[in-house]
């Protein structure tokens, strides 16, 4: 019994693959912001690395960009507004003298 696989059907599923990844991607980019401000509501201090959910999937290179993204743009944006505090040395991220006033304002920016 020969259960070959036609090559079609492998590049399609590799397509599909590839599209998902590439969507959670520019999710994942387009909401580090976010997802930082939202889990220091409830922590003291996180750590300066990329939150990602369970369900997204990115590829090695995906994910070096995106973090690459975050400490060079998102948490320096962040920290310059006094959102957040950035520890290079230790690689934490608390909250700034201004996060509470600044919260609202980037919630409101999430619903685009």
């Amino acid at each position: 019994m020969d259960a070959r696989i036609p090559i079609s059907e492998v590049r399609q599923e590799m397509n599909e693959r590839a599209d998902s990844s590439r969507g959670d991607f520019l999710t994942v980019l387009r909401e580090q912001q976010q997802r930082v401000v939202t889990a220091l509501e409830t922590e003291e201090t996180i750590d300066a690395t990329p939150i990602i959910r369970d369900e997204e999937v990115l590829s090695c290179e995906e994910y070096v960009t995106l973090v690459y993204e975050l400490h060079h743009a998102h948490l320096l944006e962040l920290q310059t507004a006094g959102v957040i505090e950035l520890n290079r040395h230790e690689e934490t991220v608390t909250r700034g003298s201004r996060f509470h006033e600044a919260r609202p304002v980037l919630k409101r920016g999430d619903d685009r």
